[in-house]
């Protein structure tokens, strides 16, 4: 029963996923947990019968609650997008800043009250929040009450493996439209800022401003960052990456060790002044609610105050605290209140390091017997807490941390000691002002000799391993090999499934080995196409869009390639606005076999494929007849040829706009000719695999 918890938190996370696949009727879902918990009570004398039961009722729960949570955002008002709207709300929070023509422009979260068509005076109530992009002037705080006059549009999410899950991010805080204007005349204050949500924040920041007394205005808000999270676009982008180069990057944001570290220094205390437990425990309790309150209650910080409640509790209740009950019940808590949050990339690397820690902790500490103590602690907490995630780190970021233990052994002590004498001076500072000031003086060569220190790891040789996403059998063989590695009553037949699958697969992979893939990246206005031959050269064509996004290349290019392990290209060739520029990011973000190419004549066609395998590129449509059979990619169908391909055997269309009639006209032709059609825009990332003479397509949909 040690692992009851952890079986059925895993099953309701499995029910969340399923559901997210399948969409069934939510009665369907509770017809299930029903049927589960009467099978669970018949076969109550049989328990092991009885815990497969409740956890399939968890399942079944699971998708349920998911499914009710779809339910409620797509009642929220899409209907809308397009339309031009007298808008009113309440802002959330400030995501970040940009350039544009007119001048800087911030883009804000904002809960929506209601709406009303522009020349119609009907206001409309409405919930779920958006994203508005005003000007930057005037800075609104959270909770400032507003109205503005701007066209609503639908979100636009890239489709690409291995980019950040914004879809379900928008889903967990029903985020539904987006809206942008540039006339200040259009908005409107309705009411000053307001509310406890807001009287936090500016506690915040004026925690802030009393570090800037001391600090520089980088050093105040990377002790902000250490301490409640957030001030992330007022830090250095070289800090972020050097952080996230030596796997410290999780300091930056609140998370379990912020806890343990609070509550340590609340017990101690407490212990101190003679507090008893039950009193101690009221403290420890309402400190650690206050604090994660100053943090915002992300993912992380919910997570580890459940944890450090229950540690807290466990004291006063003299029963022995079980990290992994705890964890268990911490999660199960969270994604059932809201069930969006298991596709949250931090709450699964909150998760899966604390399970590490939990589980494999004390094993790895009593491998490592042989080493010093502060030694053996350290490295057994940096090993545990990243043998689960290193699957989820090579998905999400295709690298791991080489120099972590040596980071977190030197660096990381020295920031704990920051954090403390932080909080400390944090609330010192709402004391005795010069109190505060004189520990900030202690702080300053502490954290500066902590950023340097990060600074020089990160510049090392070979700081980061690069390797593309495991793939779902590697993730099968990594996992087995863990628990052969510790858990020894079923090492054998672990052992024996791991090494059947690692040669099944590596067999599979060298027999059915494809001449070349070909990876057509859906990254908006923008075209992206690239292909791998067999002998790992690989070649790029990117088309540069004037009114596509500058930052495309790092935005939604790098990761979608670093995913499918693309770190070097053999040749790269690019198009359309502002080449040079284009050439120079894809030149940062990967190692070039020689420079980037600038053709000028975009409209000729490129074979892609040297040899004899019939992949075809055109910026525009062909004006001749190809060879029969071909595949044919066309970027435009702006240009004179517009001669549909009756010839060929796979189409894939580049769409202009929502109005282009061309490609509309396109597509129902490829239906009457029973040409298979496919459109990055529409399909998302589109991967063709060219083996034995043979074509085989896949969507990011999952379409063939």
């Amino acid at each position: 029963m040690m692992y009851a918890g952890i079986a059925v938190t895993g099953a309701c996370c499995l029910g969340i996923a399923a559901a997210d696949v399948w969409e069934f009727p939510i009665y369907w879902w509770g017809g299930g947990v029903m049927l589960c918990c009467i099978a669970a009570a018949m076969l109550r004398r049989y328990p092991q019968a009885a815990c497969i039961a409740v956890a399939a009722a968890f399942f079944f729960a699971g998708a349920g609650r998911l499914q009710l949570a779809a339910d409620t955002y797509e009642a929220l008002p899409h209907y809308v997008a397009g339309a031009d709207l007298q808008l009113q709300g309440v802002i959330k929070e400030q995501r970040n800043s940009f350039m544009s023509e007119k001048g800087e422009m911030t883009r804000y979260v904002m809960v929506l009250e209601g709406f009303s068509y522009v020349g119609d005076r009907k206001f409309r109530p409405a919930g779920g929040s958006m994203y508005i992009t005003i000007p930057a002037e005037p800075i609104y705080e959270p909770e400032t009450n507003i109205s503005l006059t701007a066209t609503v549009q639908p979100i636009r999410y890239y489709r690409n493996s291995g980019m950040y899950d914004a879809r379900h991010r928008d889903k967990e805080q029903s985020v539904f439209i987006k809206a942008y204007t540039e006339d200040r005349r259009s908005l409107r204050l309705l009411r000053e800022p307001q509310g406890w949500r807001h009287w936090l924040y500016r506690l915040r920041e004026t925690m802030t401003e009393r570090f800037l007394t001391i600090l520089s205005r980088d050093s105040a808000h990377i002790l902000s960052s250490l301490l409640f999270g957030g001030h992330y676009e007022e830090l250095p982008p070289d800090l972020i990456e050097s952080f996230s180069i030596t796997g410290l990057i999780h300091i930056l944001s609140v998370s379990g060790s912020h806890i343990a570290l609070l509550l340590a220094a609340v017990q101690l205390i407490g212990q101190a002044v003679g507090l008893k437990k039950n009193l101690l425990f009221i403290v420890s309790a309402g400190v650690v609610l206050f604090y994660g309150a100053l943090s915002a209650f992300t993912a992380p910080v919910v997570r580890a105050s459940v944890m450090g409640l229950i540690c807290a509790y466990s004291l006063v209740a003299r029963r022995d605290y079980t990290g992994i009950h705890a964890l268990a019940l911490a999660v199960l808590a969270m994604v059932l209140y809201s069930p969006y949050i298991v596709f949250d990339l931090s709450f699964r690397l909150s998760c899966g390091a604390s399970a590490g820690i939990v589980l494999l902790q004390g094993r790895i500490c009593r491998r490592l017997s042989f080493l010093p103590a502060f030694i053996r602690s350290g490295l057994a907490v940096c090993i545990s807490a990243q043998l689960l995630l290193l699957p989820v780190l090579f998905s999400n970021f295709s690298s791991f941390p080489v120099y972590s233990f040596f980071a977190n052994l030197t660096v990381g002590p020295v920031l704990d000691v920051v954090i403390l004498l932080g909080l400390a001076a944090a609330v010192a500072g709402c004391i005795c002002l010069p109190l505060a000031q004189g520990m900030l003086w202690i702080i300053k060569p502490l954290l500066a000799l902590a950023v340097n220190g990060n600074y020089f790891i990160a510049a090392l040789p070979y700081s980061r391993y690069w390797a593309g996403a495991f793939s779902l059998t590697d993730n099968m063989v990594w996992y087995l090999c863990i628990g052969a590695v510790f858990f020894s009553a079923i090492r054998r037949r672990l052992l024996a499934a791991a090494g059947i699958l690692f040669f099944l697969s590596l067999a599979w992979q060298q027999w059915y080995k494809p001449e070349a893939v070909v990876y057509i990246f859906d990254v908006g206005k923008d075209k992206a196409t690239c292909v791998v031959h067999n002998d790992r050269s690989v070649y790029l064509w990117y088309n540069k869009s004037q009114w596509a996004n500058p930052e495309q290349v790092a935005c939604v290019l790098t990761p979608a390639l670093r995913y499918q392990g693309i770190f070097r290209l053999t040749q790269c060739t690019v198009t359309g606005h502002e080449p040079e520029r284009t050439g120079k990011q894809i030149a940062a973000a990967f190692e070039l076999a020689q420079p980037c190419g600038y053709p000028s004549a975009a409209s000729q066609p490129a074979v892609v494929v040297p040899g004899d395998i019939p992949y075809y590129l055109y910026g525009e449509p062909p004006e001749k007849k190809m060879p029969v059979r071909p595949c044919l990619e066309i970027q435009s169908l702006n240009g004179r040829g517009k001669v549909f391909p009756v010839w060929a055997a796979v189409l894939i269309i580049h769409r202009g706009s929502s109005r282009d009639e061309a490609y509309t006209e396109w597509m129902e032709n490829a239906d009457v000719y029973d040409i298979t059609c496919f459109s990055p825009g529409q399909d998302g990332q589109i991967t063709g695999i060219y083996r034995n003479g043979q074509w085989t397509f896949s969507t990011y949909g999952g379409r063939i």
